[in-house]
């Protein structure tokens, strides 16, 4: 059996520096609302490899978004090569994701709160309605609890001007 299953099989090597794609499952992909499952991409990418750990495993060089462990196994990447006939279809149609850049939102004031009931019975999803720093009212949005960590601060007044009565709307 190995025999026959072994001539279909390739085996994969990349180099440190080598762009390649990663196959995400979608529970991996931690989406902004709730979006058809069949529209989420199932490969990401391009990322950089960084180096080879183990005999079927490398460490890639992932953007911040991608909660995800960085050593990934061989069947998960796929190298990543550009069109050189079209290019046309190298261009991005998304914005690029820089590894270094920090996250540019910022809390000025969170508005209201709700606790939505999640896919299983028992999950409670907290949520806060958050007025960003320098974006419009329109761009206001609800965002979880486990999103908003760094702005535990304004959480807690929050919750203050809940018990206290007072609002800033």
């Amino acid at each position: 059996m190995k025999k026959w299953a072994d001539k279909k099989r390739r085996p994969l090597e990349f180099r440190a520096g080598d762009q390649v794609l990663i196959k995400l499952r979608p529970e991996q992909v931690r989406l902004r609302g709730r979006k058809d499952q069949r529209l989420v991409r199932k490969y990401e990418g391009p990322v950089e490899v960084l180096k080879k750990v183990g005999n079927t495993s490398y460490r890639v060089a992932l953007p911040t978004w991608m909660k995800i462990y960085p050593v990934i196994h061989v069947s998960n990447l796929k190298s990543y090569h550009q069109d050189t006939e079209d290019l046309q279809q190298n261009i991005v149609t998304r914005p690029i994701i820089d590894l270094n850049q920090k996250e540019d939102k910022e809390v000025e004031e969170i508005l209201a709160e709700r606790v939505r009931r999640g896919r299983r019975p028992a999950r409670r999803i907290h949520e806060y309605l958050v007025k960003w720093k320098n974006l419009p009212v329109e761009e206001t949005s609800w965002e979880r609890v486990e999103d908003l960590e760094a702005w535990k601060q304004k959480i807690e007044d929050f919750k203050l001007r809940q018990l206290t009565g007072t609002s800033t709307i």
